[in-house]
């Protein structure tokens, strides 16, 4: 099985990432907020389910995805825990001094969101096939196996937040060192521990376990690890990387009325509000200003 680590334990967390490429978290959600999260994606996923059966067409895999705008408690309260930050920034942080006729200064840019989905692969559909997320943006990797996690290394970040309780037995999240998250439709995930030191040309053979949660606990993973998995899922992307393109263009799926009712921090992460040097810049303006929220680009 997967190893757990209590979530405000941010130490031990980083750590249990480095060694496995992954790791759950204990206490990360009430049940209530899971709850509250299944509702805001349920009629989206019935939808879609509905629309398929009404065509005759084989269930398969459901993706509902724009759930960072559809969820106010995953936008606001799971996305912005201080210790959810402190990880994922630790791992995707971006710092660097650019020297120039001046002087030098610090510029630091944090992680920003790829995309915010569930998936729902319910009974009898075929789960999803061993990976490391971080192929859309065409990472290759060389093994670092006996030399130990490198820093600087990915370029992403995934978060997996089940929707009912997980176990082998309905098919939670195998881990090659991949994460997955679960909706309450889901027949579960799997993961690989290690993977994240492999070789790019190395296949999983007999090496994923299952990711087994109850609800309230998380899977956060690098993404470099090999997993299969469903649920509620956030991956996040390096800030350097940012302009290799998010899984979901946030800035063309939301009007502004719907952007004004996210919180400041919200709107960072999801790309509105800039860091330096500001790459994404409109006009030399923050985004969030072209959907009408006043804010000054920061630096």
């Amino acid at each position: 099985m997967a190893r757990r680590v209590a979530f405000k334990d941010t130490v031990a967390v980083i750590q249990n990432i480095k060694e496995d490429g992954g790791v759950i978290l204990t206490n990360f959600s009430s049940n209530e907020d899971v709850q509250r999260v299944n509702t805001d994606a349920a009629p989206y996923i019935q939808k879609i389910i509905d629309d398929r059966a009404s065509q005759s067409l084989p269930r398969e895999t459901s993706r509902c995805f724009r759930l960072f705008g559809r969820s106010r408690t995953a936008r606001e309260g799971w996305l912005q825990q201080p210790a959810f930050l402190e990880v994922l920034n630790h791992f995707l942080r971006t710092e660097t001094v650019p020297d120039n006729e001046y002087g030098s200064t610090v510029i630091e840019t944090n992680a920003i969101l790829s995309a915010a989905a569930t998936l729902d692969i319910g009974p009898g559909v075929k789960a999803q096939d061993l990976h490391r997320d971080d192929f859309i943006w065409q990472q290759t990797h060389t093994v670092k196996e006996g030399q130990g996690y490198q820093m600087g290394s990915d370029v992403s970040m995934g978060l997996l937040v089940p929707g009912v309780n997980t176990t082998k037995a309905n098919g939670a999240t195998l881990v090659e060192k991949f994460l997955a998250t679960l909706s309450p439709y889901t027949d579960g995930a799997q993961f690989v521990p290690g993977s994240h030191l492999w070789d790019h040309s190395r296949r999983p053979k007999k090496d994923a376990v299952a990711v087994e949660m109850a609800v309230g606990e998380a899977f956060l993973f690098l993404g470099s690890t090999v997993h299969a998995g469903v649920g509620w899922i956030f991956p996040f992307l390096d800030a350097q990387d940012q302009l290799k393109g998010a899984q979901e263009n946030q800035h063309l799926l939301w009007s502004k009325d719907e952007v004004q009712q996210w919180s400041l921090a919200a709107q960072k992460q999801a790309g509105y509000v800039l860091d330096n040097p500001f790459l994404g810049h409109c006009d030399e303006k923050n985004p969030v200003d072209v959907v009408g929220v006043d804010a000054e680009i920061t630096g």
